[in-house]
């Protein structure tokens, strides 16, 4: 069985190489994705009858549906403001857990994930196929598409093009993803099916994984000037002769379209290769043009709190989105292409073609390990 990553088969069909000996394809996509939420069950170390209200790092959840009358557990559902409390659960870091019960009594909890019976991620609209770019026609706007409000004259978007699972497949009914396996975030997902706000035109899936089981380095928060976002990574393997036609489109060949903010109006129409041909996936550091500001706008301001200051270095870390906000600095200390949509420049991504791929990479190395333990070679 011979399995390729989605880079390497979109660089096979730009050289008119011949595709016929390829029997999987690893795709992926990440970005920003907001529907996702965290089932939990949260163990005390009091007993009380039942929890009202409860909070993981004073963000709160929703008590879930089942009493656990005088256990002293809470079912519990997170959403929302999650991106940076999800990170960190999966990194394994100490979290404070406060349920505050139906007398008022206030019951707190140092845990980490290790600590919670249950921990799944479950991704109601997640790898959408492709998206939309977004401008501005009136007054500066607060957005989740945007780290700052959003003005005239400028562009952001979503969407990982030719990479993207599903741009990739050929979906004529909800049957034909349910119960399909993917990687969420590194670990092994289970694809339930259709997403909210999903189409046979423009599906999304819902997916769900073990969180015990990610990687952080896929997945985190995202700031914006709408408030915390969360983004995720998802890798499915396709087969070549069942999705050869789609898989054959490149970014030219997929449609972005270019919408008002507000109202979703479409103004005009191009193709991803605006955003993806001929562009940094990461910012490069030019240090020599540092000028030591008291305080450092790129560090300020990164999405991820990637980016950290230390008295003449800059250190940047693996969570990086390439989103391309830390051009901020005034004096050029960061520099990144990021593309146009329809001649206005892009200000701030919101997909990451790097996770995606180094995730489908990883789906690969899976595959062929998987392949080789059973004999199919």
């Amino acid at each position: 069985m011979k399995v390729i990553t989605v880079d390497e088969l979109k660089k096979k069909i730009r050289n008119n190489e011949d595709i016929d000996d390829i029997d999987v394809v690893t795709t992926a996509t990440c970005g920003i994705m907001s529907g996702t939420m965290g089932v939990f069950h949260i163990p005390f170390n009091t007993i009380f009858k039942r929890a009202k209200r409860i909070f993981l790092n004073d963000i709160e959840g929703k008590v879930g549906v089942c009493p656990n009358e005088y256990l002293g557990k809470v079912d519990a559902l997170f959403y929302g403001e999650v991106g940076f409390l999800f990170k960190d659960l999966v990194k394994g870091k100490e979290v404070e857990a406060k349920a505050i019960d139906d007398n008022n009594n206030i019951h707190k909890v140092r845990i980490t994930i290790n600590d919670l019976n249950t921990a799944k991620m479950i991704g109601t609209r997640m790898a959408f196929k492709n998206y939309m770019a977004f401008t501005n026609l009136g007054d500066p706007m607060d957005t989740i598409f945007n780290r700052f409000k959003l003005k005239k004259g400028e562009v952001t978007f979503s969407g990982c093009g030719e990479i993207n699972p599903l741009e990739n497949m050929v979906i004529k009914d909800e049957k034909d993803i349910i119960g399909k396996r993917a990687l969420l975030n590194g670990a092994d997902a289970l694809i339930l099916g259709f997403g909210t706000r999903s189409s046979i035109e423009r599906p999304n899936i819902m997916i769900s994984a073990n969180m015990k089981e990610m990687d952080s380095y896929y997945l985190g928060g995202f700031y914006t000037s709408g408030g915390i976002e969360i983004y995720n990574t998802v890798a499915i393997a396709i087969n070549v002769k069942e999705h050869r036609e789609a898989l054959m489109k490149l970014d030219k060949d997929i449609a972005l379209p270019l919408v008002n903010i507000f109202g979703r109006d479409i103004i005009d129409k191009t193709n991803y290769s605006e955003v993806w041909e001929d562009v940094d996936l990461r910012p490069k550091i030019n240090i020599d043009r540092c000028k030591n500001c008291k305080t450092c706008l790129a560090e300020t301001y990164c999405p991820t709190e990637a980016i950290k200051k230390k008295e003449d270095k800059i250190i940047v870390s693996e969570d990086c989105f390439g989103c391309g906000v830390c051009k901020i600095c005034p004096y050029g200390v960061f520099e990144i292409k990021l593309g146009s949509v329809c001649g206005i420049p892009v200000v701030c991504r919101q997909s990451d073609r790097k996770r995606a791929l180094d995730l489908a990479k990883e789906l690969k190395r899976r595959i062929i390990n998987e392949a080789k333990k059973s004999g199919d070679n």
